[in-house]
């Protein structure tokens, strides 16, 4: 008969019993491979994650499960990859650390698999390392979606650089001989006496600008898509600025017979530090926004000092029209890219809803601020609010001529 020692003996032994069989089942289950050699590369064990995936991979057949127990790699890899698993293992035996590594798996049919390895060192009872335990997780599939970003990613670079390309080409191609079509018809128009000449000649000038507009509007996108307009900050006149736009606009203006005007508070520093060329683009296409939509009255343009300190100067410019007004339900998105105020693409109302969204595009790159005020059949407001810096010095104003941008 068994006293009580015996029994509690026999106890712990099932216990210990139980606690390695559950050991053995969580690692036989885990979803990956894990492995176990010897100092000298001789394996001693896997689970069934690993045994599964030998056979599928065709380097060990359904009945010899545990061919590999008693192996090296040298086994069932060639010799370059079974060298380069050797390096790693006595790697990790010399220095005691984990590491982790891309391993490759070259199959009997040819096929190159890749698996993410990490591998530690096994320590016996008295602290010496007697072998490596590894795991490792197939990531071929990882690896192909890798190579096909790649390949998207330098595609994606050289339809960039094609756009570039063709960018530059526009610039130089298209705009300036529309450039110099808007030029010649408008001194025409200003040396011809016959009314129907002059009419003609106001159509040409009138085409001539809407597709410098329309092209000038394509490069504007163009190259912040592909962030290719730096931010460029130099000494200018708002003054001249303000001119410039009216000059460009003012054939337009006298074949609609409105009024369009300028106010600069007394105030406003004759010499800013900023961005000149999207301040122009802005003040340009809301102006000829204003125009377009405006076929009575007047489009003011009022320029007021807002604060100021030495170093900085916050301006405000307010654009109001007396022109159609626009519906309350599509101020929220007149912004957006090719949106249009109007369903009609003819007459005055041509374009391809553009111009707005290029305002709210550089009104952030300069931190700036639009508000809209606005009522159907009385008229529009855009009042800009842009901050810029004061220059110790007036002189050597580096003023952008852009007649020919438009």
């Amino acid at each position: 008969m068994k006293n009580k020692e015996q029994i509690k003996n026999e106890n712990i032994i099932e216990d210990l019993k139980d606690e390695i069989f559950r050991l053995k089942s969580v690692i036989e289950n885990l979803p990956g491979s894990i492995y176990w050699k010897d100092v000298n590369g001789v394996y001693k064990g896997r689970n069934k994650y690993s045994a599964d995936k030998m056979i599928s991979h065709n380097l060990e057949t359904e009945t010899s499960k545990n061919e590999i127990i008693g192996k090296t790699d040298y086994d069932f890899f060639s010799k370059d990859i079974a060298d380069e698993y050797r390096k790693h293992d006595l790697k990790v035996m010399e220095t005691g650390e984990e590491i982790s590594i891309e391993e490759p798996i070259k199959l009997p049919n040819g096929k190159i698999l890749y698996q993410l390895s990490t591998k530690k060192p096994l320590y016996d009872k008295d602290g010496y390392i007697f072998g490596i335990v590894g795991n490792t997780v197939d990531i071929t599939n990882l690896k192909e979606t890798e190579a096909k970003l790649k390949e998207a990613i330098k595609k994606s670079e050289e339809a960039n650089q094609a756009k570039t390309e063709f960018i530059r080409n526009m610039e130089h191609d298209i705009r300036t001989p529309f450039s110099g079509v808007w030029g010649l018809a408008n001194y025409l128009l200003e040396t011809e006496d016959d009314n129907d000449k002059k009419e003609l000649l106001n159509d040409i000038t009138q085409c001539a600008k809407e597709l410098l507009n329309y092209c000038n509007s394509i490069l504007d996108f163009s190259k912040i898509e592909s962030k290719n307009l730096q931010i460029t900050n130099t000494k200018f006149s708002i003054e001249k600025i303000i001119n410039n736009v009216i000059s460009i606009e003012t054939p337009i203006v006298k074949h609609k017979e409105l009024i369009l005007e300028s106010t600069l508070d007394d105030d406003i520093p004759s010499v800013v530090i900023g961005d000149q060329y999207r301040l122009y683009r802005i003040l340009l296409n809301l102006v000829s926004n204003a125009i377009k939509f405006t076929h009575q009255g007047y489009v003011k343009i009022m320029i007021s000092l807002i604060a100021m300190n030495q170093s900085t100067a916050v301006i405000r410019f307010t654009i109001k029209d007396s022109g159609i007004g626009i519906p309350k339900e599509k101020q929220n998105y007149i912004f957006e890219k090719f949106t249009r105020l109007t369903l009609s693409n003819t007459g005055d109302h041509k374009g391809i809803g553009s111009g707005l969204r290029i305002v709210r595009l550089f009104m952030k790159d300069i931190e700036g601020e639009i508000d809209l005020l606005s009522e159907p059949q009385k008229g529009t407001e855009f009042i800009c609010t842009i901050p810029f810096k004061i220059p110790l010095t007036e002189d050597f104003v580096e003023y952008y001529e852009i007649k020919d941008e438009l």
